[in-house]
């Protein structure tokens, strides 16, 4: 509130003299305790203003640590939307190549148990084919023991064994066959050789 008197304005006011007018001690005494009031209020409004200046200035303060608090707020929840954007990302990646991964080893694997079952349908045949070979040999073998322990009987013995020499030419046309039969599965034996050797080779190509 503006004052448009000073104190010391008031305490020194004039007024014009009359015959009935107040008495002049008395309007003194008033103009001073009007003069002092008006000092006190002065002195207490000039208290106030600086007061509010100062809330002022403190309320400007904590609208700016407001505002600033506001920014940080929403700065951290875009700093959490995009940590979880990245981590959501990142683990999606991850699943995925570990899918990609878990696929290509069931592959190799399959693959690998393709090897393991043609090698073993070959170990299975080369026995069959060893066995039949086998065979063949110990049949022949036993022809030649029994034409070796006929041709160390005596004459007579011989004569008497007629017969059995005829078995024996009987037999000799499979002894031919059978030869040419351990030829046959000696070319096969070597074959499949290489291909179990090219298995094995392409297996350990194939391993993980």
């Amino acid at each position: 509130m503006d004052l448009h008197y000073s104190p010391s304005e008031i305490e020194e006011k004039d007024f014009s003299k009359s015959l009935a007018g107040y008495k002049k001690s008395e309007v003194n005494l008033f103009l001073h305790e009007v003069a002092e009031q008006t000092e006190t209020l002065k002195k207490q409004i000039s208290k106030l203003q600086d007061k509010i200046e100062t809330q002022s200035k403190e309320l400007e303060k904590v609208e700016e640590q407001k505002n600033l608090l506001k920014r940080t707020l929403v700065l951290a929840e875009k700093l959490k939307d995009e940590t979880l954007a990245n981590a959501k990302s990142e683990a999606e990646n991850i699943i995925k190549d570990a899918e990609i991964s878990s696929r290509k080893k069931i592959q190799k694997a399959k693959d690998y148990l393709s090897i393991l079952e043609h090698e073993l349908i070959n170990l299975k045949e080369k026995k069959l084919q060893f066995t039949s070979h086998l065979k063949t040999q110990l049949k022949t073998m036993l022809e030649n023991l029994e034409r070796f322990e006929e041709e160390k009987k005596p004459d007579f013995e011989k004569t008497k064994s007629t017969p059995k020499e005829k078995t024996e030419d009987k037999y000799q046309p499979e002894e031919d066959e059978d030869n040419s039969e351990q030829e046959v599965n000696s070319d096969s034996t070597n074959n499949l050789s290489e291909d179990k050797k090219n298995n094995l080779d392409n297996a350990d190509e194939n391993k993980f």
